[in-house]
């Protein structure tokens, strides 16, 4: 049992483990052990239950105080419109968010370290994007409309890298963005830096 001496910060540790939410240092972690995940298999998806979490954890903070918030994303992807929602909340905060990339950052989580701040990269994380999968069944009308959509939303996409690339100063086109998301584009953490698809590379500390 904690002394009273330690008991907030045995509390913090306790929320952090189960919330995913470290107060006292403004950080947050999405990720693979995220252990209140509805889908067992899936812990680090980019879904309803998960991202209702990651935003409520970021809303939590950004009352609190306006000061740099941290988020350590480890994530395979997942829906593109829960993805949204966590870029456009992350854009509305009054806190800067900076983003730290580990592990894995594919698919919409590509996307959604765009809405960082500061946009990181630890050294072996490998960075995924491409045009993603669609599934529809219904009738032809239906199907143009989800079409319509699909489209709009992959313009979306290429539009949120280049403005990303172009404000970290690289020299990139719309048609190259195209291009690459037409397969599974697979770039070490360096290569993603070098793009511009982030910022920095986490150095080691312990060389």
């Amino acid at each position: 049992m904690p002394n009273k001496i330690n008991k907030n910060l045995y509390q913090n540790i306790t929320t952090f483990h189960s919330e995913n939410l470290f107060i006292p240092k403004r950080i947050i972690y999405f990720g693979s052990n995220n252990v209140n995940g509805s889908d067992g298999d899936s812990p680090d998806e980019v879904n309803p239950y998960n991202v209702g979490q990651l935003i409520k954890n970021l809303l939590v903070l950004d009352y609190q105080n306006h000061q740099l918030i941290t988020l350590y994303l480890n994530t395979s992807g997942g829906s593109w419109e829960d993805g949204m929602s966590l870029y456009d909340t992350i854009k509305s905060l009054n806190s800067r968010v900076n983003i730290i990339g580990l592990g894995k950052i594919y698919s919409m989580g590509s996307i959604i370290i765009q809405s960082g701040f500061k946009r990181f990269l630890t050294q072996n994380t490998l960075f995924l994007i491409h045009d993603g999968a669609e599934g529809f069944a219904g009738d032809s009308k239906s199907y143009e409309a989800w079409a319509k959509i699909s489209k709009e939303n992959r313009i979306t996409m290429y539009k949120i890298y280049y403005d990303r690339i172009k404000s970290a100063g690289k020299k990139i086109s719309m048609g190259e963005i195209e291009e690459m998301c037409g397969h599974d584009t697979i770039l070490s953490a360096t290569e993603a830096v070098k793009l511009g698809f982030a910022d920095f590379i986490v150095e080691s500390k312990n060389k």
